[in-house]
């Protein structure tokens, strides 16, 4: 079923006689255009099981209340020996405490009896304590004697011992939903003898790659042609920030074929992502095919690199229209679609990582656009220096040798030696 949510932050755009769009009418800014984002990404309702061995990282989707106490028993701490504390009140190096060795106890073995006055056994760490033992002697702290144990040290109740429930208690809530499941949190689950997990679905994300000049890599070039580098880099981008992405074969600019790409996808998928197209030319055919098929929230962002994004609704699935020239796709990847997904994921948001350095060379301004400068960092602490490295939205070494981006509002540029926030990629 085609979407007719009706278009909030689209005016529309006239056609001309050769399918082209006029320039882009208003540009939103950076601020507006990622909190539009965010409203349309809503966190997904939808769960599933899975193993253990996949749970890391995954969001819980539902209360884990512990149906048994963990230990199940009280266990000794220590290599040592179990024994009565009133036994060994009296124990010093210099008059130690003869004890009558009943028996050894390993981890996962059972103790045959109960333990009575003036006797011990033999514990290792994690083994069951028998009923009577009240504390554990470290063995470091006795001898043996034959059939008996010398205890030079005085003990108190529950020395060494862990008790039953220690770590979890029946009953217990000890999981909530919404906590993201760190490799401790699969232990709990472990630990209660759970095999799965509920947790939520991550969000479903098609990329198509547009353009008829693009070649999958490893084919042979032809003049003009370009490898496609967009869609393989956004795949572990998508994986990366909490989704499942897929990728359709290159697409080419034909508006049909557009469409029923975008239709198919929007159908099985959360978030489309459109590489290339998204811009006013006559061979953009992101715009006019949304216009005609859902709807548009907002196009053209007033920002540099990233001016032709789109982001749109289409059945039901969030569309985003990234620039083709790799290092904007990239960083306008990183602005809208990382975000989204971790909000769909129901992961917490990024927490902003910023360091402080020095400028190595001048940024001249950019009149009317926010400019994101890419910047390669060196040095350390007072010393850490910010190099742009931008090279053109074209190029994707920009992103590839950038560790973070200085934001600069629209009319500013920075000068050589200025400190600047730089936020890490």
């Amino acid at each position: 079923m085609v979407s007719t949510v009706p278009c909030r932050h689209y005016s529309g755009r006239r056609w001309g006689s050769k399918m082209g769009f006029r320039p882009f009418d208003e540009l939103i800014s950076l601020a507006r255009a990622r909190e539009l984002v965010l409203a349309a990404a809503q966190p997904l309702e939808a769960s599933e099981g899975v193993g253990l061995a996949a749970a890391a990282g995954r969001v819980l989707a539902t209360p884990v209340v512990a149906d048994r106490d963990v230990p199940g028993f009280d266990r000794s701490a220590m290599d040592g020996y179990a024994m009565r504390a009133a036994d060994v009140a009296d124990a010093t190096p210099a008059e130690p405490v003869r004890l009558a060795l009943l028996e050894a106890v390993h981890a996962g073995h059972l103790p045959r009896g109960t333990l009575g006055a003036g006797s011990c056994i033999q514990v290792a760490t994690g083994a069951p304590l028998p009923e009577g033992a009240e504390a554990v002697v470290k063995v470091e702290d006795t001898a043996r004697e034959g059939d008996a144990v010398l205890v030079r040290v005085a003990v108190e109740r529950g020395k060494h011992v862990v008790p039953r429930g220690e770590d979890m208690r029946a009953g217990d809530e000890v999981l909530s939903p919404g906590m993201v499941l760190t490799p401790a949190r699969v232990g709990v689950l472990a630990a209660l003898g759970l095999a799965q997990a509920l947790v939520f679905r991550r969000p479903r994300v098609m990329v198509l790659p547009t353009g008829t000049e693009l070649v999958p890599p490893g084919r042979p070039l032809e003049a003009g042609q370009v490898y496609d580098s967009n869609a393989p880099a956004l795949v572990p981008l998508v994986q990366q920030a909490g989704g499942v992405a897929e990728r359709t074969p290159v697409l080419g600019d034909e508006q049909g074929v557009l469409e029923k790409a975008l239709c198919t996808a929007a159908g099985s998928s959360d978030i489309v992502v459109v590489t290339g197209g998204s811009s006013v030319g006559e061979r953009d055919l992101l715009a006019p095919a949304m216009e005609r098929l859902g709807s548009i929230e907002f196009h053209g962002v007033a920002v540099k690199p990233g001016k032709p994004m789109l982001c749109g609704r289409l059945d039901g699935a969030l569309v985003l229209g990234l620039p083709g020239n790799p290092t904007s796709c990239l960083l306008t990847a990183w602005l809208f679609l990382r975000p989204a997904l971790r909000q769909m994921a129901r992961l917490p948001p990024d927490l902003r990582r910023c360091r402080t350095a020095t400028l190595a060379a001048a940024v001249r301004a950019v009149q009317g656009r926010d400019q994101l400068m890419l910047v390669r960092l060196e040095g350390a602490g007072d010393a850490l220096r910010a190099t742009p490295c931008y090279r053109g939205s074209g190029a994707i070494m920009s992103m590839a040798l950038a560790d973070g981006v200085v934001a600069l509002p629209a009319g500013a540029g920075a000068g050589t030696g200025e400190q600047v926030e730089v936020d890490l990629l």
